[in-house]
């Protein structure tokens, strides 16, 4: 499948995408939903390859595009500290839009899939831009991500939300993270994956498949 940089706000920015010729689509493959995968802090868009997550989104028929975040461990896209991207959220808003526009991720609303620190991404540019966005799936999202001003706004997004915890997370623990969490979002749904720890997509990845797929069938 194709993969390639792109460069965005003076960063190189390495994606992959089924889509073919990002110079334009045809009609038909504008109107396919869409996906886009965020990755966590210590990975890269590779771990999707691995989990086999881009092949089952294909094989459905979504559009998909996996980005490697401008921040993280893992990550082959120019670096931005964490640090950074916490204190100038608007910084990595602008970085997202111009990139979606650079992808031609298209005008219609899409789902956003995020674990850890790229569900915290997710969750923050949802609560930021709610009508770009069609559906969340979040598997122990940071919410140190989001900017405090937009965390008061959890309980008003009117967004479809699928919470995935591991019921081993010593990270982000189920109780006193995946719980709260759930409350407040008025339109999600957890999740909770036996034998799994923080990283459920890693650990369990069939499941985790069989999940999302599930899921973006009701909801999208």
């Amino acid at each position: 499948m194709p993969e390639d940089s792109i460069k965005i706000e003076g960063l190189s920015i390495r994606y992959w995408t089924n889509v073919g010729g990002l110079s334009g689509d045809n009609a038909n493959d504008k109107e396919r939903k869409t996906v886009v995968l965020f990755h966590g802090n210590a990975f890269s868009l590779d771990s999707w390859k691995k989990t086999k997550t881009l092949d089952e989104l294909s094989s459905k028929g979504y559009r998909v595009f996996a980005i490697d975040l401008p921040a993280g461990k893992g990550s082959m896209s120019d670096k931005l500290s964490p640090k950074v991207l916490k204190s100038d959220p608007d910084r990595i808003l602008t970085v997202f839009d111009n990139l979606f526009g650079a992808l031609k991720v298209g005008d219609l609303p899409f789902a956003i899939v995020g674990p850890s620190m790229g569900g915290g991404f997710a969750l923050g540019y949802a609560l930021s831009r709610p009508k770009r966005v069609s559906a969340l799936v979040l598997i122990s999202p940071s919410i140190y991500r989001i900017a405090e001003q937009d965390q008061s706004k959890l309980s008003d997004l009117d967004v479809p939300v699928l919470l995935v915890w591991g019921e081993r997370d010593r990270v982000f623990p189920l109780v006193e993270y995946g719980k709260p969490l759930k409350e407040k979002l008025p339109r999600s749904k957890l999740i909770i994956v036996k034998q799994a720890a923080h990283g459920v997509y890693l650990d369990k990845p069939d499941k985790f498949n069989e999940l999302l797929l599930d899921y973006f069938s009701e909801v999208m």
